[in-house]
């Protein structure tokens, strides 16, 4: 039982990281619950498709906007102030959202409250990369990306209940969860270490895109972008995609949830196979297998395969996103975790962004057209894998042991 335990990376992680990742489920369940129904809500409010666009668009602005200065607050302040403050913030924006304004007002809204939650991604990547040894982040990280999709599997299912009983409960709903992912970080202990004189270490002038950073991430930031293009891709066409193959919506809904289980419950254990291997082996497979599966939906029309194939792809690259964002904290020092997730948040959001864009536009013209473009962006990412895993010599031993 104990070795089971260790292979699917429930043993070795502190409390304070158990914490950390339960209030991320809480805050993914709480967006989970308000995403699906906002276009629902807009409609109810006499807004059109295109509006829902541009709240969409106004949103990825505001949260790429939020990076560099949530990243240099995190590196700059105590990372567990940001986080809770940001969270707690974030989840009280979705009460604004009941306040009769006009409808046309609603993008400025939805990127005042993207903007808001953007703060939270890089300072509470930098506390988990602090909570946890250098050896163990890339199964830590694979934690964190099952305690995010966990929220996205249970929240629009609780989002659908709870609009067929009155659409304010939706809001309601994800503002109590913001809530109480607040009130249970607002128990973390300290992360980023002090100085003698017990301040914090940090950058000092206006926050921004540090060159030096920068280029020290960029063979993360290529490899995590690419998957992130696909990503985008995906969530713009998949839909249209499977009822284009003969689904119903529903059949839509049950492959996401399908695809997601996967890394839900393997996440961790990916990412404790990519501690052991290193993380050129596992961003290579996850790069090459989205590619071919990017493929492979070219080359069928039949449902049931296309389900069978999104729940393999989703084991054979599961080990990704971990195994970028544990290279990203072990290349650089504790003090600089905040700035470099922002930075690395800025590419990776803005290419999911591209991937949306450019895959509605190409499915336009077809649908083996936007995949083509995810497959091909992926090959050319694998240029990175090389540059990866050299600069290990930087990270430093975190300040909080498991226990």
């Amino acid at each position: 039982m104990l070795r089971i335990r260790s292979r699917l990376g429930f043993s070795g992680v502190s409390r304070p990281a158990w914490i950390l990742l339960a209030g991320n489920a809480l805050d993914a369940v709480g967006l989970g619950i308000f995403f699906p129904i906002l276009p629902l809500f807009v409609e109810h409010r006499g807004g059109t498709p295109l509006l829902v666009g541009v709240i969409g668009a106004s949103a990825l602005v505001g949260n790429v906007l939020a990076q560099a200065p949530g990243g240099w607050l995190a590196d700059r302040y105590d990372r567990r102030l940001i986080v809770v403050a940001s969270i707690a913030a974030y989840g009280a924006f979705f009460l604004v959202y009941l306040i009769p304004i006009p409808v046309q007002v609603l993008p400025f809204v939805r990127f005042l409250h993207a903007g808001v939650g953007g703060f939270y991604m890089p300072a509470a990547r930098a506390l988990l990369a602090d909570y946890t040894p250098p050896d163990r982040r890339g199964m830590i990280f694979g934690h964190w990306q099952a305690s995010s999709m966990g929220g996205f599997l249970i929240g629009p299912t609780i989002g659908g209940l709870l609009a067929l009983v009155r659409l304010d409960l939706v809001f309601v709903s994800s503002a109590i969860a913001g809530g109480l992912g607040a009130l249970l970080l607002s128990t973390l202990p300290p992360g980023l270490a002090r100085d003698e004189a017990g301040r914090y270490e940090g950058p000092t002038g206006l926050p921004k895109v540090e060159r030096h950073l920068l280029w020290l991430l960029l063979p993360a930031i290529l490899a995590g972008a690419a998957y992130q293009y696909l990503g985008g891709v995906y969530g713009a066409t998949w839909v249209l995609y499977v009822t284009a193959l003969g689904g119903s919506p529903l059949i839509a809904g049950l492959s996401l949830s399908l695809y997601s289980l996967p890394l839900v419950l393997f996440s961790a254990a990916a990412g404790g196979l990519t501690d052991r291997y290193g993380v050129r082996l596992s961003v290579a497979l996850t790069l090459f297998f989205s590619a071919l599966f990017a493929t492979f939906y070219l080359l069928t029309r039949s449902i049931p395969v296309v389900l069978v194939l999104g729940v393999i792809e989703a084991f054979l690259t599961l080990g990704g996103m971990p195994a970028v964002l544990a290279e990203i904290s072990r290349i650089v020092p504790s003090a600089q975790q905040g700035r470099a997730q922002g930075i690395f948040n800025i590419f990776t959001v803005g290419t999911q962004a591209a991937g949306s864009l450019v895959g509605g536009y190409l499915f336009g013209y077809g649908i083996a057209y936007p995949f083509a473009s995810g497959a091909v962006v992926c090959l050319i990412a694998l240029a990175a894998i090389p540059f990866l895993g050299r600069n290990r010599q930087a990270s430093e031993p975190a300040p909080v042991a498991a226990c």
